[in-house]
């Protein structure tokens, strides 16, 4: 038998595939009805925000904060966003982004009819709801007046808006719009905030390569992220190139040219954490005087006083010095802070007020009232000083004893346990003798150092007896470096500030700052405290700063059972101040003071930031005279005299002469240790 060939009915295998295309045709074009009569009433029975606003476009801009040379070192912001003109923006950026999101922008009318029958196609076929088909004019309409809400409703309130839109607006005002506002991950709005975010650099610096990044962003930020995504990032910037080949924006030899070439990323800035609480008080500041809506959405332009340089060091020598002293004793949750000032001004350099802002917003330099310990001492012979006596004046180093109350004798003591006996100003502050200048407080009266005191800045309550002269009583950091920044600078106190000016987005100054000094005490007094002052750091407790200049002065503090240790120190021009304990009052270990704790953090950071600043001596009043003198007795020498100290005086303060061949001073101290 001859078996016969098997035959099909050619309509049999394609009836399935004719129908469903039936079938498809027959829903989109329901569906294009459908849209229609929607349009057609939506358009005039509904609801819709007016596109007039627009010409007065004002979005979200981020408020900068600039540092002392002008250069950015902080936002605050709702949106992260910094507005650009469109003609800033390069042609091959905006070429970019049309191409990746929307290749015939110059070609349709708002809508693209081709691009969101595609997309319906694709929604009807695989039975959900896409967002597909949107023109670049479509998403600049929903960012501006719509919300993100997947619905027909708000899609056809798109496509009429968008319509509308581009009736009013050229595509040039439209692009504008749109590369203002459009999200590009990170926090950040707008191309020239992504420019600056991902390359360092603004949008009209970068190249094909980078525009190519930039605009294969908008489909998920967060996704194609070269930071944390880089593969994918470079996938989609791959895209992005092939479709401006394919727009005539591009030739293939220059897209494999930008698709080759090496992107480096700016690296995320660290500055800010650095300088957190610096950065905080300025925002807490602008947030009470302009209000929330100003600082956060008018683009404030913040000029402060702020040294980037020296910020940075202030902060790591901060941090590296706590970790050094931690790991000593073996415990943690050590805090402290740091101010540098300029004491002609009172320009706040930099500020660290704890060694992590994202733990604790507490700000230690501002915040803290803490015992001061011998920091406090200055102030004590700043007014013997001002009452006429000189920098060899005698005081006792001697056991002594007060009655507190009935019942309590105070019996103070030196931090060593031993006595000098008569000793001069200058050793007496140098070796930080606690009971000589418990006895120059008392001689020179409380009344007299305390108004001193308030001369000098100090606005925290100070106790009124004889134990402020160990620095009982609670300051700020702030505080004490304002008070030797009037040493610093001849008698005048500085009023320290954080802002140089503010200005509004049109560039109007709102305010500005101009420095402001008063005179505290004589130019003469201030001098005699600087020589003093350089004592301790040329032989005294501060003496292990000595190699970084003669000319630096400065005072350590260590309070009752080490719970506290300073150092501030200070050049012609600049004031730099530490403070080192734990929040709640303990010690910092039986072996601890300040001379091992906040003096190194203090060499630590002049060390690196010394050679910015003139290496000069402090200028010498008029009325400032030397003689040479012997530091024990405390009387001049011969004229001639090569033995002794060269100290300065008041003109007409001078002692009176040694005697010839007599034998000069006690042991404490040598000349070379003076010297």
């Amino acid at each position: 038998m001859t078996s016969l060939p098997l035959e099909f009915d050619d309509d049999t295998g394609g009836r399935p595939r004719k129908k469903l295309l039936l079938l498809a045709g027959t829903l989109l074009l329901c569906f294009f009805l459908g849209t229609g009569v929607g349009l057609v009433f939506l358009a005039k029975f509904g609801s819709f925000p007016s596109l007039e606003s627009i010409q007065e476009y004002r979005p979200s801009i981020s408020s900068k904060i600039y540092d002392r040379y002008n250069k950015v070192v902080g936002e605050i912001y709702l949106e992260k966003r910094t507005l650009v003109p469109y003609r800033q923006i390069p042609t091959h950026i905006v070429n970019a982004f049309v191409a990746a999101e929307d290749a015939n922008f110059f070609q349709h009318k708002g809508v693209d009819l081709t691009a969101i029958a595609r997309a319906a196609v694709k929604d009807l076929v695989g039975g959900s709801f896409a967002q597909g088909g949107s023109t670049i004019t479509q998403q600049t309409v929903k960012n501006l007046f719509l919300t993100h809400e997947k619905s027909i409703r708000r899609k056809l309130k798109e496509l009429i808006l968008a319509y509308r839109m581009e009736r009013k607006m050229s595509k040039e005002e439209i692009l504008y719009l749109y590369l203002n506002q459009i999200f590009l991950g990170e926090g950040v709005y707008g191309v020239e905030a992504a420019a600056r975010t991902y390359f360092g650099k603004g949008v009209g610096e970068l190249g094909v390569a980078e525009g190519a990044l930039l605009a294969g962003l908008p489909k998920a930020p967060n996704r194609y992220s070269p930071r944390t995504h880089p593969d994918l990032a470079k996938g989609r910037q791959r895209y992005v190139l092939r479709r401006m080949v394919e727009a005539g924006f591009l030739t293939q030899a220059d897209a494999d040219q930008a698709y080759a070439a090496r992107i480096v990323l700016a690296p995320p800035s660290t500055f800010r954490s650095k300088a957190a609480y610096f950065l905080e008080q300025v925002r807490m500041y602008l947030t009470e005087k302009y209000g929330t809506e100003s600082l956060y959405r008018e683009g404030l332009r913040i000029y402060t006083t702020i040294d980037s340089r020296l910020q940075e060091v202030a902060h790591d020598a901060l941090i590296e010095g706590i970790r050094i002293t931690e790991e000593r004793n073996k415990y943690d949750e050590l805090q402290g802070a740091f101010v540098a000032l300029d004491p002609s001004t009172g320009a706040v350099l930099a500020m660290v007020g704890g060694t992590d802002f994202a733990q604790s917003q507490f700000n230690r330099a501002l915040q803290a009232r803490r015992q001061p310990g011998s920091a406090f001492k200055p102030f004590v012979y700043a007014a013997a000083l001002s009452t006429g006596k000189t920098v060899v004046s005698m005081t006792d180093d001697s056991p002594i004893e007060f009655d507190r109350n009935e019942e309590e004798i105070w019996k103070p003591k030196n931090y060593d346990g031993t006595f000098l006996g008569p000793i001069p100003l200058i050793e007496a502050l140098a070796k930080s003798r606690n009971l000589a200048t418990i006895r120059l407080l008392n001689d020179v009266g409380v009344g007299s150092v305390l108004q001193t005191v308030k001369a000098l800045g100090i606005e925290s309550p100070i106790e009124r007896n004889l134990s402020i002269a160990l620095g009982s009583s609670g300051v700020t950091l702030l505080e004490m470096c304002t008070a030797y920044a009037t040493f610093a600078n001849g008698g005048l106190r500085p009023t320290p500030f954080f802002l140089r000016e503010v200005r509004d987005s049109r560039g109007n100054v709102l305010e500005r700052t101009m420095p402001a000094n008063e005179q505290a005490i004589s130019p003469d007094t201030a001098y005699l405290m600087v020589r003093m002052m350089q004592e301790v750091v040329s032989s005294g407790t501060g003496r292990s700063a000595r190699g970084l200049g003669h000319y630096l002065a400065g005072k350590t503090g260590t309070t009752n059972e080490n719970t506290d240790a300073w150092f501030i120190g200070y050049s012609p021009d600049l004031v730099a101040g530490v403070w080192v304990g734990f929040d709640t009052p303990r010690s910092l270990g039986d072996r601890e003071s300040a001379a091992g704790v906040a003096l190194p953090i203090w060499i630590r950071f002049m060390g690196r930031i010394l050679f910015l600043f003139p290496n000069r001596d402090f200028p010498v009043p008029p009325g400032i005279t030397f003689a040479r003198v012997d530091p024990g007795t405390g009387t001049a020498l011969p004229p001639g005299s090569s033995e002794g100290v060269l100290l300065p005086f008041r003109v007409g303060t001078v002692p009176p002469t040694t005697p010839v061949g007599r034998r000069i001073g006690p042991s404490h101290p040598s000349p070379d240790e003076l010297l």
